[in-house]
């Protein structure tokens, strides 16, 4: 994991891409304190730390315009105004197209950045599409001034990277965020060029999210029927080496139909893989054990063996009332 609260900023510089490119001629250095601020939440705004990408070529990684000029930025810092340049002048070549819009990119060089519990250094790249109307209020001796200012807001999500220096002889780690999904195929492919790090994280991470969605989404499943179902996936990734999606149906869903099969195959069979640990303590922040009532009251359980779920909770309808009930059972208040 990458921790950014004590990094220091030590160089930035700020371009601006359009169908004429304008080059900032000076690097920037020690911030004053708020600014900083602002510029590392630009940053790092909203990275998804747990998906990790890593450069590549088809031939030669060297050749991969990017890592070549960050890997001279970490070697020769005093080549970090021209190797943004040449980042600039990259995504300029990479963002030929009417859909994408014209905008800053800002370039910032970070010193002590942590990554498991080592020094790093990191460079950060951020396009910026859009600008926003702020106020400036200012007491001009007891007088009220309020001017319109058109700025940035640097906890907008932008398409961003955060390349790691991981060392000399190793492959720098890169993050990224895209704006919009649109935006994958030019940020991802044409300007970075990078691809997956670990591919078991992420099939584990899609087949998690996809069985979740399934299952969430089948209405002929009942509120518990569906928190059981969600349970016994966890159980069966975590107990499992490889995710075979036939297995999986036949130990989770016991008395599946042909049809509900058939959507799971469809939809989850291009992920079976060898089971990554790291997804399955992501995954078990999203599967909530909830069950939401329409009455604005949802009921949180915690059980872990799903065959202690119909022990504990008991679904009944009331002829009297015309309405469901749910029936709680436990030993004491915690």
């Amino acid at each position: 994991m990458l921790e950014v609260s004590e990094s220091k900023l030590s160089q930035y510089v700020i371009h601006y891409v359009s169908d004429t490119l304008i080059l900032g001629e000076e690097a920037f250095s020690q911030p004053e304190v708020l600014l900083e601020a602002a510029f590392t939440q630009l940053a790092f705004n909203k990275m998804d730390l747990d998906q990790q990408y890593e450069f590549f070529h088809e031939t030669d990684i060297n050749l991969n315009e990017i890592y070549t000029y960050a890997k001279s930025i970490f070697e020769q810092e005093n080549s970090f105004l021209e190797q943004s340049k040449n980042i600039a002048t990259h995504l300029h070549t990479a963002s030929q197209h009417p859909n994408i819009k014209n905008g800053e990119l800002f370039i910032g060089f970070f010193d002590n950045c942590i990554w498991n519990n080592q020094t790093k250094k990191a460079l950060s790249i951020v396009k910026i599409d859009e600008k926003e109307m702020f106020l400036d209020v200012k007491n001009d001796q007891n007088k009220m001034i309020v001017n319109g200012i058109d700025g940035i807001n640097v906890k907008k999500i932008n398409n961003l990277a955060v390349i790691v220096d991981m060392g000399p002889d190793e492959t720098p780690a890169v993050f990224i965020k895209t704006k919009r999904k649109e935006d994958v195929v030019y940020w991802q492919e044409r300007f970075l060029k990078i691809k997956i790090a670990d591919e078991h994280f992420h099939k584990t991470n899609l087949a998690l999210t996809e069985c979740k969605k399934y299952i969430l989404k089948e209405e002929g499943f009942t509120s518990t029927e569906k928190l059981g179902f969600l349970n016994k996936t966890l159980d069966y990734f975590r107990n499992e080496e490889e995710f075979q999606v036939n297995d999986y149906i036949n130990t989770v869903f016991e008395k599946s139909e042909s049809t509900q099969k058939d959507v799971l195959v469809n939809t989850v069979k291009p992920y079976e893989t060898v089971i990554s640990d790291n997804a399955i303590e992501k995954a078990e922040k999203t599967y909530k054990r909830k069950i939401k009532l329409d009455s604005n009251i949802e009921i949180q359980v915690n059980v872990q063996n799903i065959e202690q779920v119909d022990e504990l909770i008991e679904v009944g309808f009331d002829e009297a009332t015309n309405r469901k009930y749910y029936k709680i059972y436990f030993e004491e208040e915690a």
